[in-house]
């Protein structure tokens, strides 16, 4: 999937696939590589939480919102997951366990 304007799914900003590149639980961010040469995109882990997750393994797909920030890219919102790309050997997604 290509970066487009769909801007009806979460306020702004393209909708584009990747695929994580790295994500540091102890630092509590990673980077999603981009599609169609689009460079990548910084991923914060409180949007990975809104997602319900805190930890993705490298090679995971994802479809996410992205939009500018301070002229690189950030993910603004995690959409799609599929951890049946993750490249083999690593660990499995952690999800994130709500406070109760």
């Amino acid at each position: 999937m290509s970066i487009s304007g769909d801007a009806a799914l979460g306020g702004g900003g393209s909708i584009v696939t990747g695929t994580v590149a790295w994500f540091d639980q102890t630092k509590q961010f990673g980077f999603v590589a981009l599609e169609g040469g689009h460079g990548d995109a910084f991923l914060h882990m409180t949007v990975l939480k809104e997602a319900g997750y805190v930890w993705l393994p490298r090679g995971t797909t994802v479809r996410v919102r992205v939009e500018p920030n301070r002229g690189k890219q950030r993910v603004a919102e995690v959409l799609e997951i599929d951890t049946s790309t993750a490249r083999p050997g690593e660990n499995e997604a952690i999800l994130h366990k709500p406070n109760t």
